[in-house]
């Protein structure tokens, strides 16, 4: 059987990066919880000032921000956790006892407790920052800054999805929306082959990224590993039940959000900044919904600033 060669060039980038994901963290370990394990990994000395960074989803693979641990590590003590439902951190039982936001918010806790961290930075990307906003309100006390990076809805979160999905629909022509729809059913009915499948998720998350056509490269920095069952869980408490737009008042620190310009959630950060006009937000042009892999150096130069204004 004759492989293209852009095919295996792929496949091969594919077995690289995934292969590196599990050599490059410093410490790899885990702490108990009522239903299972925590699993986390840390990057950089502990004597380094802490930052707890928290994956989008929900539902994702701890690796989608395993890049911006490393670039950190030289100056923070980074700590990237792999929330409930995800990697190695599953509880039993799996269901909706076990897997809802007042749980995976009480596991920063958790970890913070065990590790003896009497308060840190918490850094969140989409979901992730979710998560972030949620820890802050719940326990304000635990967080000394908060940084979001391109965060979801920080309220009425039902109908600040439906926007989200309206903005997918548009990026995509109508050529790919039948197609990604088609490739769904093949999915579903378990008649997708592997490349049906990457051209599934390209398609998917596309919308997400403002270059058109995707990067292979950057295509799998984006595109972690999801566990469905985890994400249908929380998506479901998620809509009916999250809200921090009051609680979010008992944090009394300092709130930076970093989005992209071109990000189709890029409309929550502004809802975010409107109801907290203390926060600070930052805007980069020519990004999507991953400034850390779309335009790394200016994200870089923005994240580093504020996280050394803070800590003057």
């Amino acid at each position: 059987m004759k492989i293209n060669k852009n095919v295996l060039g792929f496949l091969v980038l594919v077995f690289i990066m995934l292969k590196g994901t599990d050599c490059n963290a410093q410490i790899n370990d885990s702490i108990k919880f009522d239903n299972g394990f925590l699993h986390y990994h840390e990057y950089g000395s502990k004597n380094l000032p802490a930052i707890i960074l928290l994956t989008g989803g929900p539902g994702n693979h701890y690796y989608q921000l395993e890049e911006m641990a490393l670039k950190m590590s030289s100056k923070y003590r980074c700590i990237l956790l792999e929330q409930r439902g995800t990697g190695k951190s599953m509880p039993t039982p799996f269901d909706s006892t076990t897997v809802n936001i007042k749980l995976v918010t009480k596991d920063l806790k958790t970890l913070m407790d065990g590790l003896n961290l009497k308060k840190s930075i918490v850094l969140g990307h989409s979901w992730g920052g979710m998560l972030a906003m949620n820890f802050a309100a719940q326990y304000p006390e635990y967080v000394k800054h908060l940084i979001l990076i391109a965060p979801g809805p920080h309220k009425d979160a039902k109908s600040g999805f439906e926007v989200l999905f309206a903005n997918r629909i548009h990026t995509r022509s109508f050529e790919e929306e039948h197609r990604l729809k088609l490739l769904g059913k093949l999915i579903e009915l378990n008649e997708a082959d592997s490349l049906d499948i990457i051209e599934s998720q390209k398609l998917s998350r596309r919308a997400y990224l403002y270059a058109n056509p995707l990067p292979d490269s950057l295509f799998l920095k984006v595109n972690a590993k999801r566990n469905q069952k985890t994400m249908a869980l929380l998506w479901a408490d998620i809509i009916n039940n999250f809200d921090v737009s009051e609680s979010l008042n008992n944090f009394k620190g300092q709130i930076d959000v970093i989005s992209g310009r071109q990000d189709v959630v890029g409309f929550y950060s502004y809802e975010l900044k409107q109801d907290f006009p203390n926060t600070k937000l930052y805007w980069i042009n020519e990004c999507g919904h991953f400034p850390m892999y779309e335009q790394p150096s200016e994200f870089y130069g923005i994240l580093f600033k504020v996280l050394d204004e803070k800590g003057k």
